[in-house]
């Protein structure tokens, strides 16, 4: 699968179509990947990309492609490109204390 280099707005847009539809943005991953490939994904192919998602805010080509097809038509207002960044924004936060979490865990078991 390929994949492309950090643009905020590609985030953004994956977070907005996952608001619109009301759906978590791996849903969003999931379902481009159906839509692009014509074929479903295992969990474990999705999930390998979505982490590069989360950790490193890259977004593939065909889930940007899937996501700007999903949100509602017309411009975004300024209070949904608002929500879509504070959204991004505690996700990246929600990520960072997972990462910490995990490391804490791992130190605590050794």
């Amino acid at each position: 699968m390929q994949r492309t280099e950090y643009d905020p707005v590609d985030t953004d847009c994956v977070v907005s179509a996952a608001n619109y539809l009301e759906v978590s943005e791996f849903v969003i991953f999931r379902d481009a990947y159906t839509a692009w490939y014509g074929k479903k994904a295992s969990e474990k192919q999705v999930e390998k990309v979505f982490v590069e998602y989360l950790v490193e805010n890259k977004v593939p080509f065909w889930v940007r492609n899937y996501a700007r097809s999903r949100v509602a038509e017309g411009a975004p207002t300024d209070q949904t490109e608002e929500d879509s960044r504070t959204a991004n924004n505690l996700l990246y936060l929600a990520t960072i204390i997972a990462e910490y979490v995990l490391l804490a865990s791992y130190l605590v078991i050794r």
